[in-house]
């Protein structure tokens, strides 16, 4: 069962996205399919016939008109993340938990939050490899890499468990534990993503869902208080695995395309304390590299291992361009 702690504020807009998502797929179902399960007066008042002898197709929920297409696009998004517990252990004595953790996202800051993705479109379905960059920044009174922000905002959270040996206080302040916590290079997914397409009265506009799964590749950020540079870690990591749900709407003009769509991620993340640090932060490849030989030899992490969840909503509006387009718009 996932843990979750939200305090009011945000348990409040976190209910208020779920609602406006619930809301968003009832409007495109009743606006975009052709016929709705719910009679008008003037259906009623007209006498039924017998369909089977009716001339002419029967509606369909799903979009049947299928190209053959692909499509390569790239959006940008903001997420809103629930709140999530840290659990941290370490060679010093160290096995804590900080519970209820906010997270925020930082979007406009350089590198700035979205994602890139390929979609290959059969009849109603299609497969669609999507990379979603956003980042993830604990409260400690700073924006991501650290800049100073005109409000901030320092947690403090329950603690539990010991903390360098010691039984840790009932409450902390992150400060005290942390001089930076977050994903900024970014908290990047890869997802593979079955998607489908609903009938739509008009050619151009084509609604459309997906859900999908894939794993997380962090670029983690983790600096202890107090602690000498060579003790930071500061690298890309495969994580463990993630989700995502999606619903949108596409507008075709030409052979580019247009959308809006909301996305729901969750991943669960449980990462290794190594004291490395990428080059330039942008080494994925290396760094990766490097974490598939620490694990073939066996190496445990230097510094300890952590581990969390990140769920977020989000709105994410992107363009693409279609090629092997062989009908439709």
């Amino acid at each position: 069962m996932i843990n979750q702690t939200v305090d009011c504020t945000e348990r409040e807009n976190l209910g208020n996205w779920g609602h406006a998502a619930m809301l968003a797929a009832i409007v495109l179902l009743l606006v975009f399919t052709p016929a709705t399960p719910f009679p008008t007066w003037a259906e009623m008042a007209v006498p039924k016939t017998d369909h089977r002898r009716a001339d002419g197709p029967r509606p369909h929920l799903l979009d049947t008109t299928g190209t053959g297409e692909t499509l390569v696009a790239g959006y940008v998004g903001n997420p809103v993340y629930y709140r999530s517990n840290v659990h941290l252990t370490r060679p010093d004595g160290t096995d804590l938990e900080l519970k209820g953790l906010g997270w925020d996202g930082d979007a406009l800051h350089f590198p700035i939050d979205g994602g890139v993705r390929v979609v290959r479109w059969g009849n109603s379905f299609g497969f669609m490899v999507d990379f979603l960059h956003n980042k993830a920044i604990a409260r400690l009174g700073k924006g991501a890499h650290g800049r100073k922000l005109k409000y901030p905002v320092v947690e403090e959270v329950e603690a539990k468990g010991t903390f360098e040996g010691k039984p840790a206080p009932p409450r902390i302040k992150l400060t005290d534990i942390f001089d930076r916590l977050e994903f900024t290079h970014g908290h990047n997914l890869l997802f593979f993503t079955g998607m489908i397409r609903l009938a739509s009265p008009i050619p151009w506009v084509r609604p459309y869902a997906g859900l999908g799964g894939g794993f997380a590749i962090p670029h983690t950020e983790v600096w202890f208080a107090g602690e000498d540079k060579s003790q930071r870690t500061n690298e890309y990591q495969y994580a463990g695995p993630a989700a995502q749900a999606l619903l949108g709407v596409e507008l075709q003009v030409g052979r580019m395309s247009y959308f809006v769509e909301y996305k729901f991620s969750y991943a669960w993340l449980r990462g290794s304390l190594t004291a490395d640090k990428s080059w330039r932060n942008w080494n994925m490849p290396g760094d990766l590299w490097r974490q598939l030989n620490r694990w073939w030899r066996g190496e445990q992490p230097k510094r300890g291992r952590f581990s969390t969840t990140l769920g977020a909503h989000q709105i994410i509006a992107g363009a693409g361009y279609r090629w092997n387009v062989v009908a439709g718009p």
